[in-house]
């Protein structure tokens, strides 16, 4: 980021653009959501007695640029997106978080990841992960005498 030291010799009406650049910029530097997690998505997790629901905000992204893992209780998502190509122009600002990025956590219980359903709609990819059947809390009957 480039700071102008103020000039006497500015006119009013520049460092009044100036102060609007100097915010702009720290606004896009501290408020970015690329800048907020290194270029990974915002993740929600919900979870019932049977299942964990991740929902990952990914704009830009589709299915075939989504890669998704699952191992024990480890859960990774990968993101590898087109680049848009607009012939004849150039680009001028770039807001918009399109980089590659991995993200992975672990979950205190196993997944079957057999039944593990995704689905992207809109730019909001909602993964369904039930939980394995030996985590799963057994009701137990109590037998009287």
């Amino acid at each position: 980021m480039f700071l102008n030291i103020y000039n006497r010799n500015h006119s009013r009406n520049n460092l009044w653009a100036d102060l609007d650049k100097l915010q702009e910029e720290l606004a896009n530097s501290f408020f970015k959501p690329s800048s907020l997690y290194g270029g990974t998505p915002s993740i929600n997790l919900y979870q019932n007695s049977d299942e964990v629901v991740v929902t990952a905000l990914v704009p830009g992204y589709d299915a075939e640029s989504i890669e998704m893992n699952v191992v024990d209780n480890r859960f990774l998502l990968k993101g590898n997106p087109k680049k848009e190509q607009n012939e004849g122009y150039t680009l001028v600002r770039e807001e918009i978080n399109t980089s590659e990025f991995m993200r992975s956590f672990d979950l205190p219980f196993k997944i079957n990841s057999e039944r593990v359903e995704a689905n992207l709609k809109n730019g909001v990819l909602v993964v369904k992960l039930p939980k394995a059947e030996e985590e799963k809390a057994k009701k137990i009957t109590v037998k009287s005498e």
